[in-house]
């Protein structure tokens, strides 16, 4: 049985943005942007591993939305095409490839390529509540199986096509890079 999680991942995307806005925004490498090293906070720890990993590859799916305020219509909708000033959000899952679960333990990054410059956006693992913990306001179920992250598109930024990968590591050393498929239309976009 094929479970889909896109529409779940859309109902976690609104109140991940209305909770924690400022918590999930990305760093840039030029020291433009601010995350939580830049605010004096480090990363949330990570749970302990769980039974049974590692036991197969490090997997790492995910897409990108646009994050914008919760009460529009269009928060978290799938997009490839942003204006300068919205927010590019990043939604993903590292995954277990032996028991199909969500690693726990990963560590991810997007890392961006927008006019010449490298620019890494530090995901949030948000499903440290776990799997069976109540669901948050506007959820469907509990988001263990969620990391997120954002960066808003600079005023300055060039418009055209960029390429993004994002990469992940865990506990066990393990690593997975995810990237977009290769069609030309299906890159995303800076388009004002």
């Amino acid at each position: 049985m094929k479970r889909s999680y896109v529409a779940p991942a859309i109902a976690v995307c609104t109140l991940l943005v209305t909770l924690f806005p400022a918590s999930i925004v990305g760093t840039q490498r030029e020291g433009q942007g601010r995350g939580d090293a830049a605010r004096g906070r480090g990363p949330e720890p990570q749970p302990p591993p769980q039974a049974g990993h590692p036991s197969g590859k490090l997997i790492v799916t995910g897409d990108v939305a646009l994050f914008i305020d919760p009460s529009s219509p269009d928060n978290c909708i799938l997009a490839n095409r942003f204006k300068k000033g919205q927010r590019l959000g990043f939604r993903m899952t590292a995954t277990d490839g032996g028991t199909g679960e969500p690693e726990n333990t990963a560590m991810l990054t997007a890392h961006l390529t927008v006019g010449g410059k490298t620019i890494d956006v530090p995901m949030r693992f948000r499903g440290a509540a776990g799997r069976d913990a109540p669901p948050p306001r506007g959820y469907l179920r509990a988001p263990y199986n969620l990391w997120t992250g954002f960066w808003v598109v600079p005023d300055d930024a060039p418009t055209g096509t960029f390429s993004y990968t994002v990469t992940a590591t865990d506990k066990f050393g393990r690593s997975a890079t995810f990237v977009p498929y290769p069609y030309a239309n299906s890159q995303v976009t800076i388009v004002q």
